[in-house]
């Protein structure tokens, strides 16, 4: 009798520890998406089709982003590359982002390709690739009624002729949405950008204070531009930083 509810005993304690280990085991795989900093990368893709790769991480096609015969996507060691193979106006979103007092951005990216007779200032407002930052969850107008509306947004992107670190209006969205371009480096380029997120909104939007983010995107858009709308753009990685860090453009 003894020697049974002995056994009974130890085989209690031994799944209690098990238990024990593989609570911390989940507690340790589950990413803590508010942390930071939080890094958005490329590096899990083993092969095969991009867009489910993606899809399993949330992204969603819109519009032209579906159609592989307008934009082509690969990934290689660990870069995204996304090729506008015609006139083109797509987007890549993901809305499951969540984090709070995110005060910069880092951006490891590049452009392969630039479209052809594009500008802000010239009102053609194309790209090779636009990394959307949505704030907050309040809706603000587009200024079209068939345009739904959006959280606030700030759209970054790299160029060759635009004003550095100005605030650009957009033909929509003026009262929630920014377009800023970071840098200007030569096709082919490997640039690292930092983007104070916290000021910029404050300023851009005359708030006090700035929402965190709830989502990102990638856009390209080259419906406007000349040379068949052809263009190309990489990523390798996005850095939320919470704290402002020793580099920043502004």
């Amino acid at each position: 009798m003894l020697r049974n509810l002995m056994r009974i005993l130890i085989v209690f304690a031994a799944l209690v520890v098990i238990h024990s280990l593989s609570a911390r085991a989940e507690d340790i795989s589950q990413p803590n998406v508010g942390s930071m900093p939080y890094t958005i990368d490329f590096s899990g893709y083993g092969g095969g089709s991009v867009d489910k790769w993606l899809e399993t991480r949330n992204y969603k096609f819109e519009r032209d982003a579906k159609n592989r015969g307008l934009l082509g996507l690969s990934i290689t060691d660990r870069v995204l590359t996304l090729e506008a193979k015609g006139r083109m106006r797509g987007f890549i979103l993901n809305d499951s982002v969540n984090l709070e007092k995110v005060h910069t951005i880092r951006i490891n990216w590049g452009v392969k390709k630039y479209p052809q007779d594009v500008s802000y200032h010239n009102k053609v407002n194309n790209e090779a690739l636009m990394l959307y930052i949505f704030f907050g969850k309040e809706k603000v107008p587009s200024g079209h009624v068939l345009i739904p509306n959006s959280p606030y947004f700030i759209g970054v992107f790299l160029c060759q002729d635009e004003q550095l670190n100005f605030p650009y209006k957009g033909r929509y969205f003026h009262t929630g949405g920014r377009f800023v371009c970071l840098g200007k480096p030569e096709p082919g380029q490997m640039t690292v950008s930092e983007f104070d997120l916290d000021r910029s909104f404050k300023s851009y939007f005359s708030k006090k204070e700035t929402p965190g983010v709830t989502g990102i995107g990638f856009g390209v858009d080259t419906s406007k531009a000349g040379g068949g709308g052809t263009g190309a753009a990489f990523i390798k990685s996005i850095e939320f930083l919470e704290k402002p860090t020793a580099r920043q453009p502004q």
